[in-house]
């Protein structure tokens, strides 16, 4: 099925000549608290369009979470009470997701520490980025945990759940969620039967058949893990592929199509003495490149993550090291478009020195350039980084999708666009995933660099269960928002408009509060089934004061889940989102 239809949201336009550079930022809080970070993750967790960052502290404990929240004008709140940052856990990987599909991300931390003090951690995320704990989840499981990610195994909607254990003779874990809040502990299947060391994860179509599967990096010099998914629970370890047949250390792994060719290559990170490698996929056969400088590296690299840095049409890599003798630097490589990669050693960012574990890429101030975040953790006593992209020159797209079928997060999409680059057809593929590299997560946001081109001839997107969306035509420097299987016009806000609906799910009476960046006459507000009919308008809708409050009677509905979106008299869309009828 293909939908031709996508709302769009103007942001900046980049017209100086091209040049690629990072600056480090000196913010309150964020580079200026001493802690042992591990996870970093680039995630919106309030839902107002703008990145929000969060570390993980550990292994030793003590130390609590730090989450900062985005003011949109490139500077951030610290989030001081509460939960998620009030734990004191020896915290190490951290995914989020929005696990039971109400609209926000909730949040996964694992634990490496043993007994009692090595419980895992889920918090439920109410909507405005306040997040509660709820112990019943994994309740029990007290092991080495290491990094964890999400991801719908079934294709049911419904997010299940997958994290790693690397010491204290653990299995790896995979929970199944049931819709309801809860989760069930799946076991006696290939993907959780190895007593391994294993340090991360990741699930990616390897073999592009539309389906994840699941890739394990392990360590104590034992082969990593690759199983093909075929079907609900039914995984097949393979065995034949270079990429699982090295006896190494490794840490942490990214996927990402290097070569523009539509299948992902594979960086995997090793330290112990033992140096990276990288593999070019062709069609789900892997050659490992120890021509590329990529190679020569490493020695105790951990995270990891690909992004368009310089947004010349091709992917980038950044290799964060760490746990040496002594400090050390991070590894910057650049893409010339072939998957041929060029080491940078003299700009800020490689000469960036100390641990790093974690590394994540966002565009924090939604000017089109990734920023990276990078969790710093020498002698447990480093502060973080944020560093700013300054590039100008080139242009770019970015694209925010929402599954309404599929999993809301839209985790395991594949994002795939064509423009025409330095005279030629270029196709570029990206893909939605809940975790990168080691411990850590990039944003939600898809991001294509685009070099000279001046219009993007083609996008497709294709959801996890396999429809596909397709769009011509589109602007450059601008930022979509795709609905799976829903129409949306042009919004118009930019900045602080934010909707809260409860109770979500509701059972009779849907209550709304709206803050707009301006206030409004004459608004409709229009509800839609999953399909993209039409089965509730309300019309001559009014602002006081910017906000917009109202108690919508939605028990005519059925039992299940439905769109809105806010329009102008004109037909612009303001916001929209989803509820939940019970």
């Amino acid at each position: 099925m293909k939908i031709t239809a996508l709302s769009i949201c103007m942001l900046l336009t980049i017209t100086s000549l091209h040049s690629q550079s990072f600056e480090a930022t000196n913010l309150p809080d964020i580079t200026t608290t001493a802690s042992g970070s591990r996870s970093a993750n680039f995630v919106d967790v309030n839902g107002d369009g703008w990145d929000d960052i969060f570390f993980s502290n550990g292994p030793s404990g003590g130390q609590n979470n730090l989450l900062y929240i985005n003011n949109t004008d490139e500077t951030f709140t610290t989030v001081t009470s509460g939960d998620m940052v009030s734990d004191g856990s020896s915290s190490d990987g951290t995914s989020f997701a929005d696990v039971d599909n109400d609209g926000d991300l909730d949040a996964f931390v694992v634990t490496w520490a043993s007994g009692l003090s090595g419980k895992n951690y889920f918090y439920r995320n109410d909507g405005s980025g306040s997040f509660t704990h709820e112990p019943s989840v994994t309740s029990g499981v007290f092991t080495f945990s290491e990094m964890a990610t999400w991801i719908d195994v079934n294709n049911d909607q419904k997010l299940d759940l997958f994290f790693t254990s690397s010491a204290g003779n653990a299995v790896n874990r995979y929970y199944e969620n049931q819709g309801d809040g809860s989760f069930t502990a799946v076991s006696n299947l290939p993907i959780t039967n190895e007593f391994l060391a294993t340090r991360s994860v990741d699930w990616v179509d390897y073999d592009n058949d539309g389906d994840c599967d699941l890739f394990l990096t392990n360590e104590n010099n034992t082969a990593n893990s690759l199983f093909r998914n075929d079907g609900p629970n039914n995984f097949t370890k393979i065995t034949n592929l270079s990429i699982v047949s090295d006896s190494k250390s490794s840490s942490g792994s990214s996927w990402a199509d290097i070569d523009n060719d539509g299948d992902y290559d594979l960086f995997i990170a090793n330290w112990n003495n033992q140096n990276n490698q990288l593999f070019r996929n062709d069609n789900g056969v892997f050659t490992e490149i120890t021509s590329s400088v990529i190679a020569s590296g490493g020695g105790n690299s951990f995270g990891s993550a690909f992004a368009d840095i310089d947004n010349d049409g091709d992917l980038d890599l950044f290799v964060c090291n760490a746990f040496s003798n002594t400090q050390t630097n991070n590894f910057v490589y650049i893409n010339d478009g072939n998957g041929n990669f060029t080491q940078d050693t003299t700009s800020d960012l490689a000469l960036h020195s100390g641990w790093t574990f974690g590394c994540a890429f966002g565009d924090y101030n939604n000017d089109g350039w990734l920023d990276l975040i990078l969790a710093n953790t020498l002698n447990e006593n480093q502060n973080n980084s944020l560093f700013k992209n300054t590039g100008t020159g080139n242009n770019w797209i970015k694209i925010n999708c929402k599954g309404t079928v599929s999993n809301t997060s839209a985790v395991g999409t594949k994002v795939r666009m064509k423009a025409n680059i330095n005279g030629s057809d270029v196709w570029q593929t990206r893909r939605i995933a809940a975790s990168t590299g080691y411990n850590s997560q990039n944003s939600y946001t898809v991001h294509f660099g685009l070099g000279n081109a001046t219009s993007v001839d083609e996008l497709e997107i294709t959801w996890p269960i396999g429809t596909v969306q397709t769009f011509t035509n589109l602007n450059v420097n601008t930022t979509y928002n795709s609905v799976e299987n829903m129409t949306l016009s042009t919004p118009e806000f930019k900045r602080k408009s934010t909707s809260k609906l409860y109770p979500n799910p509701v059972g009779d009476t849907l209550n709304m509060d709206i803050e707009l960046n301006k206030s409004y006459s004459n608004l409709t507000l229009l509800i839609y089934d999953l399909k993209g009919t039409l089965v509730s308008k309300i019309s001559k809708l009014e602002t006081s004061n910017k906000s917009l409050q109202t108690a919508l009677n939605v028990s005519p509905l059925t039992t299940g889940t439905y769109l809105y979106t806010l329009q102008t008299a004109s037909g612009q869309s303001l916001l929209s989102g989803k509820f939940i009828k019970k």
